[in-house]
């Protein structure tokens, strides 16, 4: 695939997405449930919250949709080597990334919260080709050659990687060198987390972003890069700060709170480019779930 996105042109890549996505809706019938039962969450809220109601058809349609959309993303992400500034004018509308320069003013970074939605990876790399110095905190996959493919990828645009599980000192460093902190908001891997309303459910969401803005007093935005026909949009959106009056830990809960309605606001208006794969955790069904501290 690294091969093919430096050599295919992006039409063909698309088309061997799209193809290969349909074979995989077919064949995987556990990820099709899971991701049924995902975007199940993401229409019963938007149905209680916008008062817009779904058929099974239109649920159908959009579980596969976002077999495609993830097809795409792979194809885009491979294809990151030949990405530069005129494709990104001509292929990105940008909004709001004034809100990553009023922010880098401070001189102590900028942490950008964000999602499996759109293309996260893709978001960093346009950020990076605009100007902006840009780490991206990534998982690690179990095969550490694909792991080093993926990094070379993301590096040849000039995004810098930080692997869950290596030093957090690099984390501190990439703040005090006033770069971008690109990280991901909608899942928990590495931490326990916090309990949190989200999607109109209790589940649990990572608490490191939010720990990390009041610890080392870094303000917190979030940013999103999601397709619109044959474009992205990138835009950015404020996160609002805790009251100065409590304490630390409430301090946390309200960012990680905050943070979790700017997530699920934008998945509700994409549900199809939720390209979550796992199952949301539900607390009422999975008490043993982790519980508020990591």
């Amino acid at each position: 695939m690294a091969f093919m996105g430096r050599c295919f042109p992006l039409p063909l890549l698309y088309w061997i997405a799209r193809r290969t996505a349909e074979f995989r809706y077919i064949i995987q019938k556990d990820t099709r449930k899971i991701v049924q039962q995902n975007i199940r969450i993401v229409l019963d809220y938007k149905k209680a919250v916008d008062g817009i109601s779904y058929t099974e058809k239109e649920l159908n349609r959009l579980v596969k949709n976002a077999f495609y959309n993830f097809g795409i993303y792979l194809a885009d992400f491979f294809y990151i080597p030949r990405w530069n500034k005129k494709m990104v004018e001509k292929k990105v509308r940008i909004e709001n990334i004034q809100l990553l320069d009023e922010y880098l003013k401070s001189g102590n970074g900028v942490i950008a919260l964000t999602g499996h939605i759109g293309n996260w990876e893709l978001s960093g790399v346009v950020a990076s080709i605009l100007g902006y110095k840009v780490t991206a905190v990534a998982i690690p996959y179990l095969n550490m050659s694909v792991t080093g493919i993926c990094k070379r990828i993301r590096n040849s645009r000039g995004l810098e990687v930080i692997l869950t599980g290596e030093n957090p000192k690099k984390l501190l460093k990439t703040l005090k060198e006033n770069r971008v902190l690109a990280v991901l908001g909608d899942r928990v891997f590495t931490e326990k987390g916090m309990r949190v309303k989200f999607l109109g459910i209790d589940t649990v969401l990572p608490r490191g972003p939010a720990t990390l803005s009041i610890k080392t007093n870094t303000p917190l935005v979030a940013g999103f890069l999601v397709r619109e026909g044959g474009k992205y949009r990138f835009f950015f959106q404020r996160i609002p700060m805790p009251p100065s009056s409590i304490t630390e830990e409430e301090k946390i809960d309200f960012l990680v709170s905050q943070g979790a309605k700017v997530i699920e606001r934008v998945i509700i208006n994409y549900p199809d480019q939720w390209l979550n794969f796992t199952p949301v955790i539900h607390l009422q069904d999975n008490p043993s779930a982790p519980s508020q501290r990591f």
